[in-house]
């Protein structure tokens, strides 16, 4: 076969022990692809792989549960520029539209808002970063931290209508230096 799996020498004694630990090894690596509802139909066996054929979404087994680590999708977002200085007093400042169309969502995945001199995860009062459909508020975080859909109670954080707007907020009593980053998927 490969170096990856055992092929018995012909004669060989008990050669079925071989081949079944093939076919163990064959379950974590043969991608499952089904639709996203149907994840639970599936083993999470450990090192395992599980593709949405209708979402994009990939998941991982860890012997017991599947653990969303990404999407194969259109990406659109990360790094939306590099550090800029925000005046106190902004609120809502647009930064960013994700435009889509139609027959599309959006899915926000993941975003962050570093600020420059501020040690890792320490919050920056009244600084935030926000991402609107329309006028509704999809997502939003405190300066200087990250969150990502997988780890959110209220996630995911789908827009069914563009634009899709991304603002900053600065109402710290200082200006700030940050980068607004936010990670999405365009599904159809």
């Amino acid at each position: 076969m490969t170096d990856r799996y055992t092929t018995p020498d012909e004669g060989t004694l008990d050669w079925h022990v071989p081949l079944n630990e093939n076919f163990e090894q064959l379950g974590r690596d043969v991608e499952r692809r089904d639709e996203e509802a149907n994840i639970e139909q599936y083993d999470p066996v450990a090192g395992a792989k599980f593709f949405a054929t209708d979402s994009g979404a990939i998941y991982s087994g860890d012997g017991s549960d599947w653990t969303l680590v990404g999407y194969a999708t259109r990406a659109v977002g990360g790094d939306i520029g590099h550090y800029v200085n925000y005046t106190d007093g902004l609120v809502d400042e647009p930064v960013n539209d994700f435009l889509f169309s139609d027959s599309e969502t959006l899915e926000v995945t993941r975003l962050a808002f570093p600020v420059k001199g501020v040690p890792n995860d320490e919050p920056v009062a009244d600084a935030a970063l926000r991402v609107y459909e329309g006028e509704d508020l999809l997502v939003e975080i405190e300066g200087n931290t990250f969150q990502t859909a997988a780890e959110a109670d209220s996630a995911p954080w789908v827009a069914d209508n563009g634009p899709v707007t991304v603002t900053v907020t600065n109402e710290s009593g200082s200006a700030i230096a940050g980068i607004p980053k936010v990670w999405a998927n365009i599904r159809r």
